[in-house]
């Protein structure tokens, strides 16, 4: 059963109201005659009842104290009958439906207690409804963040599907064709080794310019065809079970690359420039990496003009990387062209590339633990650049 607070100075209007309270609403009363009863009056109060002047204190001072522990608690005014500056004070304080009059009467004391405890207990349950809704509400985002992210990695589960089915499909096509290459790879050396007599010839026919210039024809179409075959060969026979590496300085190996790379005619009319600001030290096979380090340079050549320079570089990057970049002043690539590199068989050479061997490089690269990336602009130039983990990396 609610229990009513009745803070007021004159005891006999104080029993006065809570003999009207208890009659007419059969509520529980406490009476405080003074402010020193005025903290237990209040405790656990369902309402207050409080006259204008309770205390001699301001009446804010009252209503501060009483909603203290719940805004909520609905608190009516008593103030006397002719005393228009109470009332019009207590009426912007409470409410004009708040205010009562002295001498108290029922009829105008109970329907107005009787609609402010409906209207309290109406705002809580507002409250309570708002709360068990912010609360669905919160639930809900979080739900709601759960599905998006399921649904994220859902999709990004589907792409990795797709991607891994993309590659297993052209895994399986390359297993064909190097099935197919090794078949046959003997017979068409067999067959390309008779190409090898027009060098033979080439001494009986000296004294005649075209026919010598026809048979080294003959001997680049040669040298090219079996450079195909062993370039589809490699790039179809998968990783190697494991590679014998061995601590190298990146710059050796490099240095090695380039001392093949001065019988390249392509390179030779280049301006190859080496540039070396570290000697970064990591496990390595030091053929595998020289091939990528040729083909590289190789590419750089055929996509600049005579003369042009080439850069190679080699560094200590950051985080015990070794860096090598190799970087042309050529023709460029469009970003769409660049991210197709190493795509089987997709060249930008025409007849005069295999579209294997940036394939080979990054596989060759990744079975070093590194990573082969490609930055390009169009009529600008373009820089390959290989990442290894240094030797302190590899063995962290």
């Amino acid at each position: 059963m609610p229990r009513i607070a009745i803070l007021e100075d004159d005891p006999l209007v104080g029993r006065r109201t809570a003999e009207l309270v208890a009659d007419g609403l059969a509520h529980e009363t406490t009476l405080a005659t003074s402010p020193a009863q005025q903290a237990a009056a209040l405790d656990g109060a369902a309402a207050v009842i409080v006259g204008a002047s309770f205390g001699g204190r301001p009446l804010a001072a009252t209503l501060a104290a009483a909603r203290e522990p719940d805004p909520r608690r609905p608190v009516l005014v008593v103030c006397a009958s002719g005393d228009a500056d109470a009332i019009g004070a207590a009426a912007a304080a409470v409410g004009p439906l708040a205010v009562v009059t002295r001498p108290v009467q029922a009829s105008e004391l109970l329907p107005r207690l009787a609609a402010a405890l409906e209207r309290a207990e109406q705002a809580r349950t507002i409250d309570e409804l708002t709360r068990q809704v912010e609360v669905r509400d919160r639930a809900l985002a979080s739900t709601r963040g759960q599905a998006e992210r399921a649904t994220a990695a859902l999709a990004s589960t589907s792409t990795e599907l797709a991607t891994a089915t993309e590659r297993l499909v052209v895994a399986e096509q390359l297993a064909a064709v190097g099935r197919v290459v090794t078949g046959i790879a003997h017979e068409l050396g067999q067959q390309l080794a008779l190409v090898g007599y027009a060098e033979a010839l080439k001494t009986r026919v000296a004294e005649d310019p075209e026919l010598v210039e026809l048979a080294d024809v003959i001997v680049g179409a040669q040298r090219r065809l079996l450079a195909m075959v062993d370039a589809i060969r490699d790039f179809t026979a998968g990783p190697e079970p494991a590679l014998a590496k061995e601590p190298v300085d990146l710059v050796t190996i490099v240095d090695d690359a380039l001392a093949l790379l001065r019988h390249d005619p392509d390179v030779r009319r280049r301006q190859v420039q080496r540039i070396v600001t570290g000697h970064p030290l990591c496990l390595a096979h030091r053929g595998k990496l020289a091939q990528v380090v040729i083909n590289l340079v190789h590419n750089a050549a055929l996509a600049t003009a005579t003369g042009a320079a080439i850069e190679v570089a080699v560094r200590e990057a950051d985080g015990g990387l070794a860096e090598l970049t190799v970087t042309d002043h050529g023709v460029g690539m469009a970003p769409a062209v660049v991210a197709r590199l190493g795509e089987p068989f997709f060249t930008t050479r025409g007849d005069r590339g295999s579209g294997l061997g940036v394939g080979i490089c990054r596989r060759i690269v990744e079975e070093h633990g590194g990573a082969l990336a490609f930055s390009s602009t169009l009529g600008v130039g373009t820089t390959a650049r290989v990442t290894l983990p240094g030797l302190v990396g590899v063995g962290a």
